[in-house]
């Protein structure tokens, strides 16, 4: 199908009555063919989505089932239609997947095709969430949670449990997660705020800030580390661990904790927070460290 391209992008969509809802999109730039599923559970569900290409976001809402709406991006109906979308269950375990399509040769400059999803869980679910390239978003879940992306930002709110935040190339935010939380990028700032009772988060490159949100102390040894960039942490009231703090090229400071660094580029620093207890580990290849209250 020839389309002609207008100056200013023109939106056209036909919304298909079915079981399962679709809707297709047209504009000056690409096609964009929407498609609606959804699964009844019953108790916790446990939750894979996969996708070669494409966004991923993920809500928790307060029914017993599981809605997705999956988004095929290419040049043109046809691509888009090729694009094939495995979603099937298995008792209270579903699995969305978007199969990576075979390499095809194009001539003249297009679009990559990709496969994007909206999904709302229950609150009560194991979640994976991967994408081969794209930014991955999951909020409101209690449970073990993994989002992983080759490259993409990723961005996590609201979640409980055994949390893991993976990216190859790309920032990660971490608001309100409590539990056992693990961020790992190649190159990107981290930011994490919440009141985790295990933290591990290392960036290749770029810079680290950490706001603990109520008092706690760890519950295993926290490692915050940097090849090349800041790394700000405040502390609330109450918060007990021993600090072990260095940086390659920078200066560590402790002030609000009475504690003072030593060497004589002041780059070293270990001490007591409060009554001591776990190890907070925080290291720097190349940038300043601060450790401070709130």
């Amino acid at each position: 199908m020839r389309l002609l391209r207008p100056a200013a992008p023109a939106l056209f969509a036909l919304s298909i009555a079915t079981s399962t809802a679709c809707s297709i999109e047209l504009d000056a730039a690409q096609y964009v063919g929407k498609e609606d599923k959804s699964f009844a559970v019953s108790g916790p569900a446990d939750v894979t989505i996969k996708t070669f290409d494409g966004s991923i976001q993920v809500t928790a809402w307060d029914k017993a089932e599981v809605a997705v709406t999956i988004e095929r991006r290419a040049d043109n109906q046809a691509d888009a239609d090729a694009l094939k979308v495995k979603a099937e269950q298995t008792g209270g375990k579903v699995v969305i997947e978007a199969l990576k399509p075979e390499s095809e040769i194009h001539v003249g400059w297009t679009h990559g095709r990709s496969v994007s999803f909206v999904v709302h869980v229950p609150k009560q679910t194991n979640l994976s969430a991967k994408s081969g390239d794209g930014s991955i978003q999951a909020s409101g879940v209690t449970g073990s949670v993994e989002l992983a992306s080759g490259d993409g930002s990723i961005k996590a709110a609201d979640l409980t449990g055994q949390v893991g935040l993976h990216t190859g190339d790309g920032s990660v935010a971490a608001q309100n997660v409590t539990g056992m939380l693990t961020i790992a990028t190649g190159d990107g700032s981290i930011t994490v705020e919440g009141a985790p009772r295990a933290l591990k988060a290392h960036t290749g490159d770029g810079s680290v800030h950490v706001a603990v949100a109520t008092t706690t102390s760890p519950e295993e040894d926290w490692e915050i580390t940097t090849g090349d960039g800041s790394v700000a942490v405040q502390l609330p009231q109450g918060f007990n661990a021993m600090l072990d703090a260095h940086t390659g090229d920078g200066t560590v400071n402790a002030d609000d904790f009475g504690l003072k660094a030593h060497g004589d580029d002041k780059n070293d620093l270990q001490g007591t927070l409060g009554s001591g207890g776990r190890t907070l580990r925080i290291r720097s290849g190349d940038g300043s460290i601060s450790i401070a209250k709130h």
